[in-house]
């Protein structure tokens, strides 16, 4: 059958439902991912499945499609993505698909796959995973492969709140789960974690995502989150998107702190016992983040937007700590490396509850920009890419200096302005940071100015 190739992006298999992605497609998925690892000598593959509206007709589906190639599931039910991962880790199964569109709008869903390696498959090996289902060169067992349920929630909770003790302040937790998958799972973790006033908000699973659109790395979503902290007088707000891989923290104040500046504060910690550490961060990023590693004697680099690339860069280069602007956190110092919101949670929970300071106090110290919101131009998939390298190479014959690694970061006197292509959907993200409102404002004109040449 034909299959749109708009669903093959960057990170994993997204798209409509049911224009793009339907049954069909998950049992032809279901196939062909069967198909490849059991030529790799594999039995069994690890499927779960988030709170969206579409995930039982696929998880039914792609289920079909596996067990049709004599292939087994292990069925690990309505879970968070981290899960899947930790699955791979405490079963020993290496191949695994997670039912998700992540913080996508409702009328979206897809497949997260992991094969034979530590992490999801991305970037070409998703186009090879295309072309090879085009051929239809599927295996056909005469005995179907089977459905085994696997409960993985005691395991997966007992095993982070086992290891990570908080200390004696006693915090008081705001939290959202934006109606996503961690609403399944918060109020037992948080309770065995050792949080002892905590207050939940949006909790309840529901794909219609009735309370705000599940992305809590856009600050529009989280306006009434921000003021539910304040008005309650919490010493943290914490987010989750839809299928809880990501954290969004919030300051006793409300004021919403990006995936970077987390990474300020667990930096600062761990810089304690790995001196000279080699730190990435993905080109969001704010500077503030560049300087204070620099300062604390870290090693800082630019990487690419995209959790499968910070991944692959911690496997190769056994980085102990990673994360991105999009709340993206990766522990692989006492944990497993892959992003887990949960675990991240505990770690910033411990270093809160072994302090007297307030959050936003631990932030104390760094160089305060004007920074603007991602902001989300339409374009389509088939011209993203293009209209970006036309951009990179427009700033550069006008003499800036751009770090082209993942779009442009293009360098300006006192700030930066970002143009990249998303890789979750037809769109181009932009934003700026600068020292002052006014040359904030000057770089996203020039860069949206810019953009308009190309489209």
């Amino acid at each position: 059958m034909e299959i749109s190739k708009n669903i093959f992006r960057g990170y994993d298999i997204r798209g409509i439902v049911p224009e793009e992605i339907n049954e069909d497609v998950a049992r032809e998925i279901g196939k062909g991912f069967a198909t490849l690892r059991k030529r790799e000598g594999n039995t069994q593959i690890i499927v779960g499945r988030d709170a969206r509206l579409s995930a039982d007709k696929l998880f039914d589906a792609l289920c079909e499609g596996i067990n049709s190639t004599g292939m087994d599931v292990v069925d690990i039910g309505y879970c968070m993505t981290p899960m899947t991962y930790f699955a791979r880790e405490i079963l020993g199964i290496k191949p695994s698909i997670m039912i998700t569109a992540s913080h996508n709008p409702k009328e979206y869903n897809g497949f997260k796959m992991c094969a034979m390696g530590r992490d999801t498959i991305y970037g070409e090996e998703i186009q090879e995973f295309r072309r090879f289902l085009e051929k239809e060169d599927f295996e056909v067992s005469e005995e179907p492969g089977k459905i085994i349920e696997h409960d993985l929630k005691e395991e997966y909770i007992s095993y982070i709140v086992d290891r990570i003790k908080l200390g004696n302040r006693h915090l008081k937790v705001a939290v959202d789960c934006g109606n996503g998958a961690a609403g399944w799972y918060a109020r037992e973790f948080f309770t065995r974690l050792g949080v002892q006033n905590l207050l939940i908000e949006c909790e309840m699973p529901d794909g219609n995502f009735p309370n705000h659109h599940p992305d809590p790395s856009q600050e529009k979503y989280m306006l009434a989150f921000e003021e539910f902290v304040r008005e309650n007088n919490c010493d943290i707000g914490i987010a989750y998107d839809g299928d809880a891989d990501r954290i969004i923290c919030f300051d006793e104040n409300g004021r919403i702190n990006f995936g970077d500046e987390f990474m300020i504060i667990v930096w600062r910690d761990l810089i304690k016992t790995h001196p000279g550490a080699e730190a990435i961060l993905d080109v969001k990023c704010t500077q503030s983040l560049y300087e204070d590693l620099e300062r604390i004697g870290a090693k800082p680099r630019f990487v690419k937007v995209g959790s499968s690339y910070i991944k692959g860069d911690i496997r190769e280069n056994n980085l102990i700590f990673a994360g991105e602007y999009a709340g993206h956190i990766y522990f692989n110092d006492e944990y497993f490396g892959f992003d887990d919101s949960f675990y991240s949670t505990a770690r910033i929970l411990k270093i809160l509850s072994n302090t007297d300071k307030k959050y936003s106090e631990l932030l104390e110290g760094i160089t305060k920009y004007v920074g603007t919101p991602e902001k989300i131009i339409k374009v389509t998939d088939e011209t993203k890419f293009e209209i970006v390298s036309k951009c990179v190479n427009y700033f550069k014959e006008k003499g800036y200096r751009v770090i082209d690694i993942d779009g442009a970061r293009v360098v300006y006197d006192g700030g930066w302005g970002l143009v990249r292509a998303s890789n979750t959907g037809p769109n181009l993200t932009i934003k700026a940071e600068a020292v002052s409102e006014e040359k904030c404002s000057e770089i996203m004109n020039e860069i949206e100015e810019t953009i308009k040449m190309f489209s």
